[in-house]
């Protein structure tokens, strides 16, 4: 590295402080945060950050993944600086409308290509636990990616690059963890400006607050799958530390947020976080923390969460119907709190140390109805949950699939709603149980596999869209993510948001500001008609004979 001479000759790599970084955002996914567009996850801020407090003349630079692999431009940019970062790390592979996350191949591509030329570092899950790209196959693992010329930081990267800015490599712990969130918060304030460099800056931008790290269920060592766990023993940010780093935000113009770096925000503030395997939520704490964030953002557009354990709820009923209940009073409509099944079987939850039985879900799908089912100003319920499911577990057989399919079907004769179902294939992490456990997964079982997530999506999902979204709802704020086969898609901005499609033909980026559901357009989306939009839309031209269905 050469201090803020790139390119030069002398480079000194390996002994020198830097002076120019670029952060490339490969985007994250995990159980507990999430960083593909229109979101930004910690890991930017926090390498951004810990540079800045540690050197605030260092010039850091920021592109996501798509605008780097789209343009030979930034490849070229690139070896002009003394340090490139790189975060990366898909360990919970979906489907994604916002962006497209780095891949192992081309990640590894780019380190060779890079490596001679500047100090390349890879920070996030795939540094710590690898990666994959799709489902039911191991993941690839860290090792791979350092024979490409990566160097890992597979410890916090805060810690790393303040001390890499302090004292230059040689003094830098790329293993380090941290035991508080004092460097951290610190680090999160400073490097909240870097999100005015995000694609989705100034639109539909969401940024991912973390409350607390890791999984209560550490304690008998969780889901056998799950990288949470991994993380140790929980610990958590004071609300005024969360509410700081909003402030911040709020200052650098964001305007949509997501508590969504947590494995259960009903427990966050609980004094049995880290001690029990079923914490009791304190309401309390969700309140300080809410309006402490309202009292920072007053003008804020979005503000929602993400995990909630469905055996927080059943285990404590009381206690979780009241954090809910504050949820939903200082919340943004529209909202999902997504709830980990993984499998209704009880011989695969037994062999994999799930959280919850079918039954149990049931009963926490239908309280959160209770509290949170009431339409808001986007036209959609305030708070619905959501359910996970995770295919090709140990234990896995061809009932399995009418115990899933029972669940659903129990929740759609009691006239329940589930905002969404995901379901996908496990991916086998290196440092998870699972791969201990792991025979691959069962071609046999295929049919049935496919069998039921089809149901699911023609049955299931369609009929929850008439439910959420009837023929003649009024829904607001929408964005247009893109247009394809002569239909645009658009959806708001927020938590698994509500996809519509249009046969208007609109730019990518333009803000919709009401449109009306006249039916369902695919498992996955409604079709509507836009009734307002700002900017280069000509509404004219739009269709409206779409028949509701």
């Amino acid at each position: 590295m050469g201090g803020g001479t790139p390119g030069g000759s002398e480079r000194c790599r390996g002994l020198a402080r830097p002076g120019r970084v670029l952060i490339v955002d490969g985007y994250t996914d995990e159980p507990g945060g999430f960083g593909v567009p229109p979101y930004i996850d910690v890991y930017p801020r926090l390498v951004a950050g810990a540079l800045w407090a540690a050197d605030k003349t260092i010039r850091v630079d920021y592109t996501a993944v798509d605008s780097f692999r789209s343009s030979r431009v930034w490849l070229q940019r690139a070896a002009s600086y003394d340090v490139l970062v790189f975060i990366a790390g898909v360990v919970v592979p979906g489907r994604y409308l916002g962006g497209r996350p780095a891949e192992p191949a081309e990640l590894e591509e780019w380190g060779r290509l890079l490596s001679p030329h500047a100090d390349v570092y890879l920070v996030g899950p795939a540094a710590r636990w690898g990666l994959g790209d799709a489902g039911g196959t191991p993941a690839v693992p860290p090792a791979r990616l350092a024979r490409a010329g990566y160097q890992l930081v597979r410890g916090d990267p805060e810690i790393f690059f303040y001390e890499l800015a302090l004292h230059g490599p040689e003094r830098a712990r790329p293993n380090a963890v941290r035991r508080d969130y004092g460097l951290a918060n610190r680090a999160l304030v400073l490097g909240a400006r870097i999100i005015r460099q995000h694609p989705s800056y100034g639109r539909n931008l969401i940024v991912e607050l973390e409350t607390y790290r890791g999984c209560s269920r550490w304690v008998s060592g969780g889901c056998s799958f799950c990288v949470e766990p991994l993380r140790g023993r929980p610990i958590q940010r004071r609300p005024e530390e969360v509410v700081r780093e909003v402030e911040a935000l709020y200052r650098w113009g964001a305007r949509g947020f997501r508590l969504g770096r947590q494995a259960d925000i009903l427990v966050y503030g609980s004094r049995d976080l880290g001690v029990e395997e079923w914490p009791k939520p304190d309401p309390d704490a969700l309140r300080r923390l809410f309006h402490g964030i309202r009292q920072a953002a007053p003008n804020l557009r979005v503000l929602h969460i993400d995990n909630v354990n469905p055996g927080t709820i059943t285990r404590h009923p009381r206690e979780s119907r009241e954090a809910l209940k504050v949820i939903v009073y200082y919340h943004t409509d529209g909202d999902v709190a997504a709830m980990g099944l993984e499998s209704a079987d009880p011989k695969v939850a037994k062999m994999n140390n799930l959280n919850v039985s079918g039954e149990e879900v049931v009963r926490a799908v239908e309280i959160v109805n209770q509290v949170g089912s009431l339409r808001g100003p986007s036209g959609l319920p305030h708070l619905l949950p959501g359910i996970n499911f995770v295919l090709g577990l140990p234990g896995e057989r061809r009932s399995t699939f009418h115990y899933n399919r029972a669940v659903l079907e129990e929740i759609l004769e009691r006239g329940l709603l589930v905002r969404r179902v995901n379901i996908r294939r496990v991916l086998v992490i290196p440092a998870t149980r699972l791969s201990r456990l792991w025979r691959g997964m069962n071609t046999k079982l295929e049919p049935y596999r496919r069998s039921f997530t089809r149901w699911v999506r023609r049955v299931f999902d369609r009929e929850m869209l008439r439910r959420i979204a009837p023929p003649g709802t009024v829904i607001s704020d929408l964005w247009v993510e893109g247009c394809e086969s002569g239909v645009c898609y658009m959806r708001q901005a927020g938590s698994y948001p509500l996809v519509a499609a249009t046969r208007c033909r609109l730019p990518r980026g333009i803000h919709v500001s009401r449109a009306i559901v006249v039916g369902v357009h695919s498992s996955r989306s409604v079709e509507a008609v836009p009734m307002h939009a700002h900017g280069e839309a000509d509404l004219t031209a739009c269709s409206n004979g779409w028949t509701a269905g």
